[in-house]
Parts: structure tokens; C-alpha cells; sequence
């Protein structure tokens, strides 16, 4: 409704309702005393009308407005107006922060804030996980008070920015957190910490492979070359006597020539996403052929026996399964004295398929079990550099079930024999 008019409208009321009180005073001659209850009626109207606002204002209710015309019909639409506009801005309000609130959640790194003094004011999921903080409980508690740790006393009271802070997280000694402060509004900062736990490992496995590998091509590349220079010096004497350095040599050679080989592999399985290969594999054949190249192994090695429990046919690459399951029977077959059983067995095992290398050989110590899959890692470094291992069968094996999206589980105890089973998903078989 237009202001002007709603107020002519009512200046239109109060002129007839003046008009009508006059009249009614001229003819009962009491024309003062009319005018007097004609305000008063209007005033207590107004003063209804008043009450009735108060009471919708407590929930204004846009499709419950009590007058529609007039001034009061002018002011109902407008605090409804408002009201309506208020609700709008507190549903984006809303929105937006529970999109921000599910976006922090999501993050990967712990994030938490802190006003000037050092209390907590929020924190994501991450935060829980990483720093041990609670739900609720800990908001508004000084986060020193929670995350005990001196190192970040000192970080926090230096107030640098940029820097970064490498701290054991809170509660768990196994893993590391990079901690950065990043300063906001007034006086308020933002705690962020990233797990860098994984980063560490591989760098270290960076380190160690390269350290492993200078190591490995060192001996071979020292007997050759040493031999050479006695050729060169004339102190070889008569032919006889090149039998046992040529020997040597030959093994050397063959030695690095192994690792180059088994090196290459890795990395062309690092570089290639999983096979998309979708031969069908007898399983059956494999562990014969391997076993036929294997049985040369050791004049004096162990049994194997081949256990073949399920029919069913595996998807993938025949060349890589056939290097994998060498590898493993090849390890089995070295540390298991004379005497002793080797047993390849494929079975179906809740649903999945399962080819298992037992033996019950030497055994491998439990510390040693997390890290035997890494390259160039040995239980017993002298022994495996004798009987010609080159340090990188477990990792070609871990590599070749990730590209058949199997996993690798192995069990050994010391002096009870060991365990690799090979776990394929059942999208890989063909029964």
C-alpha cells in the first residue's frame, strides 16, 4: 500500500470519526463530552492495536498479519518485510557456515584456532585425530594446557610466522607432525599440523636404497676390478690360474647384472597403474613351471609339493604372476634346510583367492616382518649376498600383487617356518 495514502485514509477516519462525535454532541448538547469519547476510543484502539503488535513481533509470522490496511497495515507489511529479508540472510548465513564447517572437517591436516590468550575457539575432525583435542569438551581451553609438548611452548611464544615446527604428535610416539602458526583478525591465530609421517619413511627408504644400492654394486665392481689390474700387471702366472678369478668374476658380473635387471623391473612396475591384462591364468601351470625352474636350485633342498584346492582361474599378467610366485618359492626354498617341506597351495578362502608359500624353514624374527617388502632389506645380509639374493624379490613381489589389486600377508616365527600368502579379490578370479 503507498504511505501517502494509507495516512490520507486515516486523517479521512479521524476528520468523520471528529465529524460523527460533533453531530451526536449538537444533538444531545453535550457536544465536548462526544469529542472526549471519540479520543479516548480512538487512543484505546490504538493501544489494542499496539498490544497486538508486541505479541506478533514475539513471531512474526508473514501469512498471520493481524491488519492489513492503513498505517498499521503499513507497518505490519514492513516488519514483515524485514523479517522475511533477516530469514533469508540467516538461511546464506547458514549455509555458508556449515560449508565451511564441512570443508575444514574434510581436510587431510589438523586445523585449529586460538584467540590471543591462547584458548581454543574451534577445530576440525583432523585436530581430534592428530593432537588428541574432543569434541565440545576442550573449545574455550587453553590448547597448551591439552597439547603438552615444550617444543611448542617456545614455538607459539616466539609468535614467528613462515616457520615450521617438526614434533612427535601428542599421545602416539609413531608418528611425526610439521606445525605451522598462521596469524588472523585480532590477535587470533590459526594452528595448522600436517603428518608428515609417511614423507619421513620414504625419504629414509630413499636414503637406504640409495645407500644399499652403492653398496651392492661395490663388491661385485671392487672383485672385478681387482682381478683386472693383476691381469694388466702380469701377475696372473700361467692359464691355470685364471680358472678361479675368471670364476669369480663371472659371478660378480652375474650378480649385478641380477640387480640391474631386478631394478629395472621395479621401476617399470612403479611407472605402469595396475595391469589391465585379463589372461586367464591357470594357476596350476604356474606353480608347475616354476617349480621345474626352480628345482636346481639346491642338490640338497627341500620338498616342495604342489596343493592345488580350487579351480578357479586367475585374471592378470602370466609373466608377472609367474615372477611373483618364483620369487617367493625361491626365498622358501633357501632358508629351508635339507629335508625340510615347501608347500604351494592355491585355495579359495572366503570368497577370495589365495596362494599360499609355506615352509618350515629357519623363520624370520616378527621385527623384521614390516619392513621385509622394502628394497634391498635383508634379515640376514651376509648369508642372502652368498647364496646370490639380490636384496629385491619381496619388493618385485609386492609390486606385481598391487597391480593385481591383491595384498601380500606373511607370518613367521623363529625356527617355525614361514608363511606368504598371496590374497587375491574375487573381481580377479574365473571360477
Amino acid at each position: 500500500m503507498n504511505a501517502k495514502l494509507g495516512w490520507a485514509q486515516e486523517v479521512w477516519r479521524i476528520g468523520l470519526l471528529t465529524l460523527f462525535a460533533g453531530l451526536l454532541g449538537v444533538v444531545f448538547d453535550a457536544v465536548a463530552l462526544f469529542l472526549v469519547l471519540a479520543l479516548a476510543a480512538y487512543i484505546l484502539y490504538h493501544l489494542y492495536n499496539l498490544h497486538r503488535l508486541m505479541l506478533w513481533l514475539g513471531d512474526p509470522e508473514t501469512q498471520a498479519i493481524p491488519i492489513h490496511s492503513g498505517p498499521w497495515g503499513q507497518i505490519y507489511a514492513r516488519v514483515a518485510g524485514i523479517s522475511r529479508r533477516h530469514t533469508k540472510r540467516e538461511k546464506r548465513l547458514s549455509k555458508l557456515v556449515n560449508e565451511y564447517a564441512a570443508s575444514t572437517a574434510a581436510l587431510p591436516d589438523a586445523a585449529v584456532a586460538i584467540d590471543s590468550n591462547g584458548g581454543i575457539l574451534w577445530f576440525n575432525e583432523a585436530a581430534s585425530r592428530l593432537l588428541g583435542l574432543q569434541t565440545a569438551k576442550d573449545i574455550g581451553q587453553p590448547l597448551l594446557n591439552l597439547v603438552r609438548a615444550p617444543e611448542m611452548v617456545g614455538f607459539l611464544a616466539s609468535q614467528t610466522t613462515g616457520q615450521m615446527l617438526q614434533m612427535t604428535a601428542p599421545g602416539n610416539s609413531s608418528r611425526q607432525l610439521d606445525i605451522r602458526v598462521v596469524p588472523y583478525g585480532d590477535g587470533q591465530r590459526l594452528i595448522l599440523a600436517q603428518d608428515i609421517t609417511e614423507r619421513l619413511q620414504h625419504e629414509r627408504m630413499r636414503k637406504d636404497f640409495v645407500a644399499n644400492v652403492s653398496h651392492e654394486l661395490r663388491t661385485p665392481l671392487t672383485v672385478v676390478s681387482g682381478f683386472i689390474e693383476n691381469l694388466r700387471n702380469g701377475q696372473a702366472g700361467d692359464l691355470a690360474s685364471f680358472n678361479r678369478p675368471l670364476e669369480l668374476m663371472e659371478q660378480q658380473t652375474a650378480r649385478m647384472r641380477q640387480i640391474v635387471e631386478d631394478l629395472l623391473l621395479l621401476a617399470r612396475l612403479e611407472s605402469a597403474s595396475a595391469t589391465n591384462a585379463t589372461d586367464e591364468v591357470r594357476v596350476s601351470e604356474v606353480l608347475a613351471s616354476v617349480v621345474e625352474e626352480c628345482a636346481s636350485l639346491r642338490a640338497d633342498g627341500p620338498v616342495v609339493k604342489v596343493e592345488i584346492k580350487s579351480s578357479c582361474r586367475l585374471r592378470g599378467d602370466a609373466n608377472q604372476l609367474r615372477s611373483a610366485v618364483s620369487n617367493l618359492l625361491v626365498n622358501a626354498v633357501k632358508h629351508t634346510p635339507a629335508g625340510g617341506n615347501v608347500i604351494l597351495r592355491w585355495e579359495n578362502q572366503a570368497g577370495q583367492g589365495v596362494l599360499r608359500v609355506i615352509d618350515d624353514g629357519e623363520g624370520i624374527e616378527k621385527t623384521h616382518l614390516p619392513r621385509l617388502t622394502e628394497r634391498f632389506y635383508r634379515v640376514d645380509a651376509g648369508r642372502s649376498r652368498e647364496q646370490g639374493g639380490t636384496g629385491l624379490g619381496l619388493a618385485i613381489v609386492k609390486h606385481i600383487l598391487n597391480h593385481h589389486e591383491a595384498r601380500l600377508q606373511i607370518k613367521s616365527e623363529k625356527g617355525l617356518g614361514s608363511e606368504f600368502a598371496c590374497v587375491f579379490p574375487a573381481s580377479r578370479l574365473d571360477c
